[in-house]
């Protein structure tokens, strides 16, 4: 027993050390650490890492981006047709009023005394017509006498008739359904007759007025596309109503109005609002088959706009003439580039000419990843192959 007790303790010495030798071999013959190799030395071998863009013909629009305050195109003005004091005015500025309500009263007094005295007139005539006719029923009348009576009767009437549309007129009313835009009129001041007392706009008739530079002018014309941005922060259309054919002799702008149609904002519909600031756009540039590329891979030095054209690994200097660069980034290119040709676009800000390049991506119609882009010049560990 004793001697089997002793070789299994033999056994389990020798796997032990089995165990710690193999351990022992492997950390001695463990593969060394690969050398690291920095980004720039990537590029040395490679070339700079760059994506590249396939040049194409595309529509091309460009909208030109300005500012203009709203203001309404329905406007009424409501004067006064009396000489009489103000006695009320029972709506203020911002206000929305419907057709026939009152803006304002004036002094009637005068005017209700008249209408009186005119009524009392016209009631004693017509008794005395009445009388007169019966007169020369029973022969004590003749038909002259009640003719000159009925005369006096219906001027009566006339002079009561004028007299009470005089009263009405006492009464300022709006023309239209509208929102109070200017007030005139204040409370104990005399509005002569003709007198400017408010003005109404129509909340459903918009347009947006915007001061223009002289050189973009010749550029717009009456009936142009535009656009504006609502309440809702959306595009809606408009249209170029009227370009005033004279700047502003203090400031030097143009008036140019859009002419825009507002949808109800009950039924959700955005609104505007008589004296806001909007944005607005202008359509002044448009064409098919436009050679158009990203804006970033155009750079401008000395004056002269330069894009680097994609030569097999070497990037080739281009001075192009470009046009101008849209809302979305594109640039267009009025000459020396020609569809299909592929430029630098990631990477063209550090491009000179010669340039060796890596292509790292593709962008355009036929885009495709091609590698992985080195973006800094950290320390990666070389490749084991």
């Amino acid at each position: 027993m004793k001697t089997k007790s002793n070789a299994a303790k033999i056994a389990v010495v020798i796997l032990l050390a089995g165990a710690f030798g193999l351990m022992g071999w492997r950390l001695v013959n463990r593969p060394k650490p690969s050398e690291a190799v920095s980004i720039s030395a990537i590029r040395d071998q490679n070339g700079m890492p760059v994506t590249d863009w396939s040049v194409s013909d595309d529509n091309w629009e460009y909208w030109l981006p300005l500012y203009g305050t709203v203001r309404t195109s329905g406007l009424s003005e409501v004067y006064a047709s009396e000489a009489e004091y103000v006695t009320s005015i029972p709506v203020e500025v911002g206000d929305m009023v419907k057709k026939g309500q009152v803006l304002a009263t004036l002094d009637s007094k005068k005017a209700a005394e008249k209408v009186q005295a005119a009524e009392a007139r016209y009631n004693e005539l017509a008794m005395k017509y009445e009388r007169t006719r019966e007169l020369q029923k029973a022969g004590g009348s003749s038909r002259q006498e009640v003719e000159g009576v009925f005369s006096q009767y219906k001027d009566a009437g006339a002079s009561l008739q004028s007299l009470r549309t005089e009263l009405t007129r006492h009464r300022v009313v709006s023309p239209i359904d509208g929102v109070v835009l200017q007030r005139e009129a204040e409370i104990g001041l005399l509005a002569n007759a003709g007198k400017l007392l408010f003005v109404i706009g129509d909340p459903r008739r918009f347009e947006i007025a915007i001061d223009l530079s002289p050189r973009y002018i010749s550029m717009i014309r009456k009936g142009d596309r535009a656009r504006f941005m609502n309440s809702s922060g959306e595009w809606e259309p408009a249209t170029v109503k009227r370009v005033d054919p004279m700047a502003n002799p203090v400031t030097g702008l143009y008036n140019v109005v859009l002419d825009v149609q507002i949808h109800d904002p009950a039924a959700g519909g955005a609104q505007l609002r008589v004296g806001a600031s909007v944005e607005t756009r202008i359509l002044i540039e448009q064409g098919d088959h436009v050679v158009v590329v990203p804006y970033e891979s155009v750079r401008e030095t000395e004056g002269e706009a330069r894009v680097y054209v994609c030569s097999g690994d070497v990037a080739v200097e281009r001075v192009v003439r470009k046009g101008r660069t849209n809302d979305q980034g594109q640039t267009r290119i009025l000459s020396g580039l020609a569809t299909g040709e592929r430029i630098v676009l990631k990477g063209a800000d550090r491009m000179y000419d010669g340039a060796r390049i890596w292509i790292q991506g593709r962008q355009g119609d036929d885009a495709e990843q091609v590698g992985q882009t080195l973006e800094s010049d950290a320390v990666f560990p070389a490749s084991p192959l």
